[in-house]
């Protein structure tokens, strides 16, 4: 018997202006899980297990179903992938595949960083933001993955990279204060660029800083790097520095707290020293929108600046000379340099 497929439900949906809204509805689904599936893929170790070729199912039992249910999820997991064009299951077993290989590379880790960024804390704040604020509650500090945010963060390293060619002394003695070093990959460009260099590396967290002082170990970087433990705020003054750096954590600190913040920087600066500082600021993607809403409900810090408004806290700590340069084409990365 054939079976006619009725156009009824559709036509209802037309003259109850539906259709569209629901067209409109569905096309958001394959991009939301695409991105959920593709964070998920590194977050669970699939990614990195499948990163050296395709592996059989039975082998993806053993890692990660203990029972037959367990197993039929793991198979209906791993067919969604399929379906997404993220795995394909070849003669040898599931294996990456499109983009999901392209984002395993090792070169491309920054990127996946800031997709794994995207399905966690992004989707995090965008959904449970309005509850907390209704009950009069920011995030904690640690409603951050501290590693991701380090892995996410070298995605800016390049454009960082240019400021740091631009506005760091590349020949003559240099002494370098950097705040909020991370994992000391901008001091080891600095470094790199400047054999001169002498720096000191500050950090509030210590795993931070041992991170930080390992890294460098690994990049065989001079002994006349330091990294300390410690807040800007608070360890004595010693006005020796020629350059002091703070490079993508300027919202890290209150609105109302900038401008004494970057004052008390300018007391580590010898006269004529520069503060050379990298920010995204208000109007960019919504990339940076994200970043804006994280700064923005969190307790520790604020919301990200206005270009105009960071060149004004600068001027009201004392600093002369202030120049910006738009270091991302169309987009609202600045660097900003400012001389005591």
């Amino acid at each position: 018997m054939n079976l006619m497929i009725s156009i009824t439900p559709f036509l209802t949906l037309v003259k109850e202006g539906k259709l569209r809204t629901a067209i409109r509805a569905n096309a958001l689904y394959r991009p939301f899980y695409t991105l959920s599936y593709l964070a998920a893929l590194k977050n669970c170790g699939v990614m990195d297990q499948l990163s050296s070729g395709p592996t059989p199912f039975k082998e993806l039992t053993l890692a990660y179903a203990g029972n037959e249910r367990t197993t039929e999820a793991l198979e209906s997991w791993l067919q969604m992938g399929c379906r997404l064009k993220v795995l394909a299951l070849t003669g040898k077993g599931y294996a990456l595949t499109g983009l999901a290989r392209k984002l395993s590379r090792p070169e491309n880790d920054a990127t996946l960083a800031l997709l794994q960024e995207v399905g966690t804390l992004h989707h995090r704040l965008i959904m449970e933001t309005p509850e907390k604020i209704c009950k009069g509650e920011l995030w904690p500090l640690d409603n951050q993955n501290a590693s991701l945010t380090a892995r996410s963060s070298r995605a800016l390293e390049p454009f960082v990279l240019e400021a740091i060619k631009r506005y760091l002394p590349s020949s003559q003695p240099c002494k370098l204060l950097e705040i909020g070093c991370g994992s000391g990959v901008y001091i080891r460009h600095a470094a790199a660029r400047n054999p001169l260099l002498t720096a000191v590396g500050l950090e509030l967290n210590e795993n931070v800083a041992r991170v930080a002082r390992e890294n460098l170990k690994d990049w065989k970087i001079p002994n006349h790097i330091d990294i300390a433990v410690g807040d800007i705020r608070a360890i004595p003054v010693t006005p020796d520095f020629d350059v002091a750096t703070l490079h993508n954590n300027i919202y890290y600190f209150a609105v109302e707290e900038r401008t004494r913040v970057l004052e008390r920087i300018r007391s580590f600066l010898k006269p004529g020293g520069e503060l050379l500082l990298t920010t995204c600021c208000q109007g960019g993607n919504i990339g940076i929108d994200a970043l804006n809403l994280w700064g923005a409900s969190n307790s520790h810090g604020g919301r990200l600046p206005e270009k105009a408004e960071m060149i004004y806290h600068l001027k009201q700590a004392g600093y002369e000379e202030i120049n910006s340069l738009r270091l991302i084409p169309g987009d609202s990365f600045y660097a900003f340099i400012a001389r005591k």
